[in-house]
């Protein structure tokens, strides 16, 4: 049984298929962790030339992404809360907009106990505000200027799917991630443990240093510390490190 379905409202659904068709996210599709619906609102106007945008009332730069296309395409798509369409699913309709709640690992782990997440993918100048009345919440990637939202909304899926049991194959590849640590020895209230994975951490922790072959290099040498098989040691280097 899938886990997690994302639904992904853009008028460019070339990006979304082409980051989606590749890696980690593709073989959890594969695998049948996660499905990905990519949707094209355009598909859903009423205007003859496929316009979804048009300008502003009261005059001002720009143009602004009309109401009707992305209503009826939720609606389509059965993402509605309201009227005759009901769902048992546990989902959030969440439209990617700078003035959102800020995404972090945090989110992350909420929108991962979801069964559904639909994106909403803005453009040009922003949304006709009555759309906000058909969402969940509003969300930002960071304080920064895109042309769109399908990046954001990419970040967003696949830092989600990284925490649905399966997807990374190998389930403690997570488990010392930059930000995870912080996160689950908070929360868990983890003791510490001579094992370097349930160290107490502070939250937000970094990942610390990594070192692989070869041992020496360009005489920049791997610390002795973690050539030394004192694991409680290796273990005490690598908190102070990602502190």
């Amino acid at each position: 049984m899938m886990d997690m379905r994302f639904d992904i409202l853009t008028i460019f659904p070339d990006v979304i298929y082409n980051y989606c068709s590749e890696s980690i996210l593709r073989r959890a599709q594969r695998a049948g962790l996660i499905e990905i619906g990519v949707h094209n609102f355009r598909d859903y106007t009423t205007d003859k030339h496929k316009r979804v945008d048009d300008t502003p009332y009261g005059g001002g730069a720009g143009m602004v992404l009309q109401v009707q296309p992305i209503y009826d395409c939720l609606k389509d798509i059965k993402a509605l809360k309201h009227k005759n369409i009901k769902t048992t699913a546990k989902q959030r309709v969440v439209i990617l907009d700078p003035a959102g709640k800020k995404f972090d690992q945090r989110l992350a782990e909420k929108f991962s106990k979801l069964d559904r997440l639909i994106l909403i993918c803005g453009r040009y100048q922003g949304f006709d505000e009555r759309i906000y009345e058909f969402v969940d919440e509003k969300v930002s990637v960071g304080d920064f200027v895109l042309s769109g939202g399908e990046l954001p909304a990419l970040t967003i899926v696949e830092a989600v799917s990284r925490l649905i049991p399966g997807v990374l194959g190998n389930e403690e590849s997570k488990v010392g991630e930059t930000f995870m640590k912080g996160i689950r020895n908070k929360e868990k209230g983890v003791k510490a443990r001579s094992d370097s994975r349930s160290l107490p951490l502070a939250p937000y922790s970094f990942e610390y240093p990594l070192y692989t072959k070869p041992e020496d290099f360009m005489g920049k040498k791997v610390p002795k510390i973690l050539l030394s098989g004192n694991h409680k040691k290796i273990a005490e280097w690598r908190q102070i490190k990602s502190e």
